[in-house]
C-alpha cells in the first residue's frame, strides 16, 4: 500500500513542478498539435502576444507570423514536419513575430518535438529579444558614431598639420616681404618723386600752353577792334584766323590733357566695331583737312583688296588726328602729307608720311614719354603728349606704332592695329 502511494506523490510532486515551470517561465511556451493548431499557451506567451488564453487557444500558429511571411512559415513548417528535430529555428537568421495588436517584434523561438498517442506535438519556446536588438542597434549607433568621430579627429589631425605647415610658410612669406619692404618702400619714395615731378612738370607745361594762344586771342581781338574801315577786312581776316588757329591749338591741349587723364584712370576702353577702312579714313581726312597749314594737302592710298576690318573707331580716329596733325605742325607750308592703309594677315596697317624738319637721331628713344619735345622744334606749340597717348590708344587695342625719320626729310609712323576676323571668313 505504501510502495503505491509514494510514486503517485512523487509523480504529483513532479507534475506541480513541471506545471510551476510551465506558469512562472520568463520564455514564452506554446505547444502545437501537428505542427499548427495551438494547444497550449503559458503566461509568459499569453503577455509576450497579446492575447488571452481563450483566444489563442485552438488558432493556427502562422496567426502569430506577420502576414508577408505566412506562405513561407507554412513551407518550413512542412519540411519540418518531415525531419522534427529539436533546435533552434531560423539559425543566423533574425524572425519576427506578430503581436495581436498588429505590432511586429523580433524573437528567438526553438523548437522540440514529441509525440503523444500517435499525435505529433512540438514545444516552441519563444524569447521576445526587442531590448537586445534595440541595445544592438545602440550598439551600432553608437559605434558608427565612435568610427565618425576617430574619423573627424583624424581629419582635424590633418588639418592641424595642414594649418601648421601653411602658417609656416605664411610666417616664412612675412619673413620674405618684410626683409623686401626696405627695397619696396624705396621704389614708392622714388615713385613718388616721379609723380611730383610729372604733376610740376604738367602745371608748367599746361600754363605755358595755354598763355601763348591766350595771348594770341587777346592781342588779336584788340586789333580787330582798330580796323574799322571796309578797305582793312583782310587785315580783319588776318586776325581772325590768328584767333581760330589759337583756339584749335588750346582744343588740342585740353583733348591731350583729358586723353591723358582718361587713360590714366582707366575710363578708355576699346570697343570694337566693323568698319570699311578706305571709308573710315576719307572721313578723317576731310575732318582734318581744314586745320591744316597754307598749302598743305593729304594723299591718301588703300593698297589692298580686303577692305573691312573690326576695329575702335573712334580710338583710330584720335590716332590718326594725333598723326596727322603731327605731320601738319612740324612740316612747312605746301608741303604733302601721305597716307597709306593696307591689311595683312588680320592686320590693319597705316602710315602717314611727312616732308617735315625730322627727329635727331639721338633723341628718338625719348620719343614716346610723356612731355618729351624734340630740341629742333621746342620753337613750335605742342605738350609732348600726343605720341604718349597714341602708344596708350594702340596698347588697348593690342597693337603697336614704329616710325622712322631723318632730319630735315620728314618722318614715317606706321601703326599696326590686329583684328578679329568676321564670322563668316574663313583662313
Amino acid at each position: 500500500m505504501c510502495a503505491i502511494i509514494v510514486p503517485k506523490k512523487r509523480m504529483l510532486n513532479e507534475l506541480k513542478l513541471i506545471e510551476a515551470i510551465f506558469q512562472h517561465s520568463n520564455e514564452g511556451i506554446i505547444v502545437c498539435k501537428n505542427y499548427s493548431e495551438i494547444v497550449l499557451a503559458n503566461p509568459r506567451a499569453l503577455q509576450i502576444f497579446g492575447y488571452t488564453a481563450d483566444e489563442l487557444i485552438g488558432m493556427d500558429i502562422d496567426t502569430l507570423v506577420p502576414k508577408e511571411k505566412r506562405e513561407h512559415h507554412k513551407n518550413l513548417r512542412h519540411q519540418y514536419s518531415q525531419q522534427p528535430l529539436a533546435r533552434p529555428m531560423g539559425k543566423n537568421m533574425v524572425l519576427y513575430a506578430l503581436r495581436k495588436d498588429g505590432f511586429v517584434f523580433p524573437v528567438e523561438i526553438s523548437l522540440s518535438p514529441f509525440e503523444i498517442s500517435g499525435t505529433k506535438y512540438v514545444v516552441c519556446f519563444i524569447i521576445d529579444i526587442s531590448e537586445r536588438k534595440s541595445a544592438e542597434e545602440k550598439l551600432k549607433e553608437y559605434t558608427e558614431i565612435l568610427k565618425k568621430k576617430n574619423e573627424e579627429i583624424s581629419y582635424l589631425n590633418q588639418v592641424l598639420e595642414s594649418k601648421v605647415k601653411e602658417r609656416t610658410r605664411e610666417l616664412a612669406r612675412v619673413v620674405y616681404e618684410l626683409s623686401q619692404s626696405k627695397n619696396e618702400l624705396s621704389q614708392a619714395l622714388e615713385k613718388e618723386k616721379t609723380l611730383n615731378e610729372i604733376k610740376s612738370r604738367f602745371v608748367s607745361t599746361a600754363s605755358h600752353e595755354f598763355r601763348t594762344p591766350l595771348g594770341t586771342i587777346l592781342s588779336s581781338a584788340s586789333l580787330i577792334q582798330k580796323y574799322t574801315k571796309t578797305e582793312e577786312q583782310e587785315k580783319r581776316e588776318k586776325h581772325i584766323q590768328k584767333i581760330k588757329n589759337a583756339v584749335t591749338h588750346l582744343t588740342e591741349i585740353l583733348n591731350d590733357f583729358l586723353s591723358l587723364d582718361k587713360l590714366e584712370e582707366g575710363i578708355v576702353r576699346y570697343k570694337p566695331s566693323l568698319i570699311t577702312v578706305s571709308d573710315t579714313l576719307k572721313q578723317i581726312v576731310d575732318e582734318i583737312s581744314p586745320i591744316l597749314k597754307k598749302g598743305q594737302h593729304i594723299i591718301y592710298q588703300h593698297l589692298s583688296e580686303e577692305n573691312e576690318c573690326t576695329t575702335d573707331n573712334q580710338l583710330l580716329k584720335n590716332i590718326l588726328f594725333n598723326l596727322i596733325s603731327n605731320a601738319s605742325k612740324y612740316s612747312d607750308e605746301n608741303k604733302a602729307i601721305f597716307i597709306i592703309s593696307k591689311i595683312e594677315n588680320h592686320t590693319l596697317i597705316i602710315s602717314v608720311k611727312d616732308e617735315g624738319y625730322g627727329i635727331p637721331e639721338e633723341e628718338q628713344p625719348l620719343l614716346f614719354t610723356r612731355f618729351f619735345r624734340a630740341n629742333n622744334v621746342s620753337n613750335i606749340q605742342g605738350t609732348g603728349l600726343g605720341l604718349n597717348i597714341v602708344k596708350k590708344y594702340l596698347e588697348l587695342m593690342n597693337g603697336h606704332i614704329e616710325f622712322q625719320s631723318k632730319l630735315n626729310e620728314g618722318s614715317t609712323f606706321t601703326v599696326y592695329i590686329p583684328f578679329q576676323m568676321k564670322e563668316n571668313q574663313t583662313i
